[in-house]
């Protein structure tokens, strides 16, 4: 990444924006205070003005009509050709009066429907309404319990000119209606308010329920009518202007970014100049695109600065999805080493490894792939609104896809292993399959269908000394990364202390490993012992020359670290044995009779379910925080600024100039 600056004619603005917009690779900078001085800023002035209000004009038209497909892209020489674009629209008037309308009738049917509800339930009544119209007495409706209705029935006969009540049915609740004498309406108040009842009042009403129920549908089927013909229009309009409409709103919307980006710019009478960074890759594209639309009039110079770069993190198209894992931690800088392609690789291990059984495995593969089609593609769920709402709460959809597809690598390793470790929800069902291979075949495979079994003592070691040799490997690793990123930067003595950081942590693993095989003798008598403690001495010599005395405080976290890995072994320990316990208590009381198989067939249920809810977050959150703490702390630093080009993805537009392909 490097820092340029760009000098071109003033009358080139418009050209130069466009350039930098569709070249997609230049971070605009503001200019550095001392040169700030000694030009004028941009101001985008009357045009900006009007570039806004019909951006606002036409995103108020577009939302006011229903999506429709849009095919192929419009290009736009100009911001003068966006504006007349956005001008020759002539919909405004009908689509306001269409909404106009459409809001009058949702809300004429909205009070049809409320009607259509009151006279449902005032249908018991077989008189004209208009007899409840008197001044003496206000009428009101409410549904009451029937265990409630004689109680209250008594309370109210003082107050009351009158009562309807509907008849007895299956039903629990009656609908009773009432006259209320105007001078009792206080005390009425009262005595509802008393028994946490709600009343409402019946509103003037002519003729039959009957009549008023057919008045009704009548309506109610006229709004519908005339809402279904502006849905139409509307239509209409949407499949006559939506693609317009797109493309105008995408092209005034970059238009308002670039005078965004002008307000950075410095200018003179007859010139302008501004700075940001770029790839280094990339410089003689933009130079190349720049002199092309301007005709060799606006140059590209590099300029050194006192900032730190942004960072640009590049990977290969699988490993990018494991990015925002990094930038969950801390963007890398720009001089640093991006260890994204390290965490892709070891990540998707680590989680296979903890969960470690095919049929978690088919779950949480059968998971992902359905988090990702429904990102995707949308359509109906089973899934409750509530359950939906609160995976949105926690993580946007575009995150949720990142991470289904993170654990779809990590679910073909789970299942992998969990043929290995001979897992199938915690049952053993390999040896039924290698029974037969053996007796058809002759392939030698263990009877038992277990190829390495992690709660019998020679696969639980062969697991540990994985998680051990996985734990210097990438402790080492770290401290190498830590070496290459302090040569880079030039900090000699920093460097010589990572690599005596890798030697102190060999060494000790190496000595540990000795004692262990009780292979540890005398240095004077054994040459390994005597090169595993000369490195150990002269590691501890070289960190003590590059950080000083105070850093041997970090000796035991090197340890810890190296030993933390082992936690691998530990987790898929505790989602083995807890599988084999639900599945032994499923299989007692399977055997006990039918009466005990229910329970059992409920336990099988609920704990898979949470064993594989525990295998779903537990691997996941371990898996991150061993790269983490115990891998990125030897040599990330972080802190970095992401790369931000000026540009934007255009859908329904193209490109208002032609950009060079890169050298």
């Amino acid at each position: 990444m490097i820092r340029v600056a760009i000098l071109g004619l003033r009358n080139n603005e418009q050209t130069i924006l466009s350039v930098l917009h569709d070249f997609g690779g230049l971070q605009i900078e503001a200019l550095p205070k001392d040169k700030a001085e000694l030009v004028r800023s941009g101001d985008p002035g009357e045009l900006g003005k009007q570039v806004a209000a019909q951006l606002l004009r036409i995103r108020a038209l577009k939302s006011a009509l229903p999506a429709h497909e849009v095919a192929g892209s419009t290009r736009f020489n100009s911001v003068e050709d966006a504006l007349n674009g956005a001008k020759s629209v002539t919909i405004d008037g009908e689509v306001s009066s269409l909404g106009a309308r459409s809001q009058e009738l949702k809300t004429e049917l909205e009070q049809r429907l409320d009607r259509a509800k009151l006279l449902d339930r005032l249908s018991f009544l077989n008189f004209d309404m208009a007899l409840l119209d008197i001044k003496s007495a206000v009428p009101f409706l409410a549904t009451i319990e029937r265990e409630r209705l004689a109680q209250l029935r008594e309370e109210l006969s003082k107050l009351e000119l009158l009562s309807w009540t509907s008849p007895p049915d299956s039903k629990r609740e009656a609908t009773l209606v009432v006259l209320i004498r105007t001078e009792h309406l206080d005390a009425f108040g009262a005595l509802i308010q008393k028994n946490g009842l709600k009343f409402e009042r019946i509103p003037a009403l002519a003729g039959t329920v009957a009549t008023l129920k057919a008045e009704n549908d009548s309506s109610v089927a006229k709004v519908k009518a005339e809402m279904e013909k502006i849905a139409a229009r509307k239509r209409e309009l949407s499949i006559a202007n939506f693609a317009t409409l797109s493309s105008i709103e995408e092209q005034l919307a970059i238009e308002m970014r670039k005078f965004d980006a002008m307000a950075k710019f410095g200018f003179t009478e007859n010139a302008l100049v501004l700075e940001g960074w770029v790839p280094k890759k990339r410089l003689g594209q933009l130079s190349s695109a720049l002199a092309d639309n301007t005709d060799g009039t606006t140059y590209v110079f590099e300029t050194k600065s006192d900032e730190h770069p942004p960072t640009l993190m590049e990977n290969p198209r699988r490993a990018r999805l494991f990015e925002s894992f990094v930038r969950f931690y801390s963007v890398p800088q720009a001089a640093e080493i991006d260890p994204t392609l390290v965490f892709s690789f070891a990540f998707p291990i680590f989680f296979g490894f903890m969960l470690g059984d095919v049929g978690y495995g088919v779950v949480v593969l059968a998971l992902s792939l359905w988090i990702i089609r429904r990102v995707q593609h949308g359509g109906k769920t089973i899934v409750p609104a509530s359950i939906r709402r609160f995976a949105g709460t926690i993580l946007k959809k575009s995150a949720w896809l990142k991470v289904a597809r993170a654990m779809l690598m990590g679910s073909i390793v789970a299942i992998v292993l969990g043929f290995v470790f001979n897992g199938y929800f915690g049952f053993p069902l390999n040896e039924y399959l290698f029974g037969y291979l053996n007796h058809t075949f002759g392939t030698g495979l263990p009877a038992s269908g277990t190829i390495l079994n992690p709660t019998q003592a020679f696969g639980l070691k062969k697991l540990l000394l994985f998680g051990g040799y996985t734990g210097l490997f990438l402790v080492c690793f770290g401290f190498i990364l830590g070496a290459v990123n302090a040569y880079w930067e030039g900090r000699t003595r920093h460097m010589i202390a990572k690599i005596g950081w890798t030697a102190v942590a060999l060494s000790i693993a190496l000595l540990g490993l000795a004692l262990i095989h009780h292979s540890l003798q005398s240095p004077t008598s054994s040459p390994a012992s005597a090169l595993y403690i000369g490195a150990f001495v002269i590691g501890l010599a070289a960190v003590l020359y590059g950080e000083g005395a105070r850093s041997f405080i970090e000796l035991p976290s090197v340890i810890s670290h190296i030993i933390s890995y082992t936690r691998l072994v530990g987790i898929l320990l505790a989602s083995v044995v807890l599988a084999s316990v639900i599945d032994s208590i499923f299989r007692g009381l399977v055997s006990s009779g039918p009466g005990l198989a229910v329970a059992g067939v409920i336990i099988l249920i609920f704990g898979q379910v949470f064993n594989i809810a525990i295998g779903l977050f537990e691997p996941a959150i371990q898996g991150a925080r061993l790269l983490y703490v115990e891998f990125f702390s030897k040599f990330y630093t972080g802190n970095g600024k992401p790369f931000r080009p000026f540009g934007t993805r255009r859908v329904y537009t193209k490109h208002q100039v032609n950009i060079p392909q890169p050298d």
